[in-house]
């Protein structure tokens, strides 16, 4: 509740009054002017206010028009000292729900108040109906087009009939499957929260597939993720895709994934064998990797000619951040795609090591110390993705050499965090716009911080969302969009999985405390 009156004892004598509490009013608030009510209205959002109309510099007439701007659904009770018509014409034009002539009778105004306080608490009551039933054909939907989708892909056998006229489907252009499925160790801290995961990865894929119009998403009868990729041209490329996922997933999650593709198929009709053949693919990748011997043929000639020219970009970027970063990418890729021998790669990796390392002492005029020697160590004990890793820290530690700017780094990512919390905020997005390495900012964050940057994250957003919720009125959807989450369930489960309480339980026990 919100009482402007620019006389004090006229705005004293309405505070103290009404019994608030018994009106089921928990704040009011009070002002002297109209332009102070509008910071307050901005600042509080309030239900109900009730104003004077006669105030200097700005009516309150005037002053309403300017609030229900920015506060539609706002209650307005209008006090006068004067029986004008105009006024009263006025006040209905603008949605004043009631025009209360002075002096005011304490039990007419109470029962004014109590009027407005039960239609909204109608319009809340009707609103959530509302809500939930659209929130249920929303779901009634999404299930209904996944059974199609999986009756699509799973089909007992081609002759069988499928009901999949509501589905939407790209026409003309080809399709092809990709089956995804997290791998986790006994160890990872996803093993309870595997639901969640599977959330995040599929709304990953329906950022970057559904939302561009490049395929569906959805899950199997064994919880797998699947995605028909729409195949309209040479370009589109499903490997392509799922190998980002990839790597966004291991950054952002530290997990792995299982994944197959299927061949392409022409029509959707045929859709089903794709489907299977990457069902059957889904650890194809990896084998066929294991399988592939380190040729000396014409294929590992192209290897090597394509390795040197990303480590001579590399070597003629210096200084440039962005490049050196792009080509190193590019490099490791070629190496980790090649099918060569982990002795073979560690060799690749210490040779480009070397070269930037020399060059990186001739440019800057420092003395040479043993960090190469260190790197051999490191390269001959860890595996290959590891190797990817640490070789990407140490083309990073020279590109930022000393503490200092390490940690002005991490110093410049938290303020950038706490002061973009409702952006889309990933170790990715990150690393890009302090121009780092990915794996590297991760490492550096952590380090610094004593947690990881998606942990620091969640975080910050828990907390502010905690207070919310205490000092709000806000619903659960509305203060999910202010701490930085564009899907409510997410939120929740989010804030269930950091603090044992649902949204809603956690502002019942706030209210409620034992």
């Amino acid at each position: 509740m919100l009482i402007v009156d620019d006389e004090v004892m006229i705005r004293n004598g309405l505070y103290n009054m009404i019994p608030w509490k018994k009106l089921e009013i928990g704040d009011v608030r009070t002002a002297s002017c109209a332009q102070e009510a509008l910071e307050l209205a901005r600042e509080t959002k309030p239900d109900i206010v009730l104003t004077d109309i006669c105030m200097p510099e700005m009516d309150g007439l005037e002053m309403t028009r300017l609030m229900l701007e920015f506060l539609p659904d706002l209650k307005v009770l209008v006090l006068t000292g004067y029986d004008d018509f105009k006024y009263a014409q006025k006040s209905c034009y603008l949605g004043v729900k009631e025009f209360i002539l002075k002096p005011v009778d304490e039990v007419s105004l109470a029962n004014s108040i109590k009027l407005q306080v039960e239609n909204i608490k109608n319009e809340l009551q009707s609103s959530l109906k509302c809500n939930i039933l659209n929130r249920k054909r929303v779901l009634e939907n999404q299930r209904a087009f996944e059974k199609s989708l999986m009756q699509l892909t799973e089909k007992a056998n081609e002759t069988e009939e499928m009901d999949i006229d509501d589905l939407v489907l790209e026409e003309n252009c080809r399709y092809q499957v990709g089956l995804i499925s997290p791998v986790l160790s006994g160890d990872s801290v996803w093993v309870q929260h595997k639901n969640l995961l599977l959330i995040s990865i599929k709304t990953i894929l329906i950022d970057m597939i559904d939302s561009n119009n490049s395929g569906w998403t959805f899950q199997n009868r064994d919880g797998d993720i699947v995605v028909i990729f729409y195949i309209k041209n040479s370009d589109d490329s499903a490997e392509d895709q799922i190998s980002r996922l990839q790597e966004i997933v291991n950054v952002e999650y530290d997990v792995d994934l299982e994944t197959g593709i299927g061949p392409i198929v022409a029509n959707i009709s045929k859709i089903k064998t794709s489907y299977k053949k990457a069902k059957e693919n889904v650890k194809a990748n990896k084998a066929e990797f294991n399988l592939q011997e380190d040729s000396l043929g014409i294929e590992g000639s192209r290897q090597k000619d394509k390795l040197s020219y990303y480590r001579n970009q590399m070597l003629e970027s210096i200084p440039d951040t962005e490049a050196v970063k792009k080509y190193l990418k590019l490099y490791i890729d070629e190496v980790k795609n090649s099918g060569m021998k982990k002795v073979n790669a560690e060799q690749k990796f210490y040779e480009l090591a070397s070269a930037f390392y020399w060059e990186y002492l001739k440019t800057t005029g420092y003395q040479a110390d043993g960090r190469l020697e260190t790197l051999i160590t490191t390269l001959r004990s860890n595996d290959l993705e590891n190797c990817c890793v640490f070789i990407e820290m140490f083309i990073a530690k020279l590109m930022y050499t000393n503490k200092k700017q390490m940690h002005e780094i991490v110093e410049a990512a938290t303020k950038y965090i706490k002061e973009n919390l409702t952006e889309d905020l990933t170790v990715f997005t990150l690393a890009e716009q302090f121009h780092v390495a990915r794996n590297y900012f991760s490492r550096l964050f952590k380090k610094e911080m004593g947690e990881g940057c998606n942990e620091y994250i969640t975080r910050l957003r828990i907390e502010k969302a905690k207070q919310l919720l205490g000092a709000s009125r806000l619903r659960t959807y509305e203060i999910a969009e202010k701490v930085g989450y564009h899907d409510t369930n997410y939120f929740s489960l989010a804030f269930k999985k950091n603090t044992g309480l649902s949204p809603k339980e956690f502002r019942e026990k706030l209210n409620n405390p034992e």
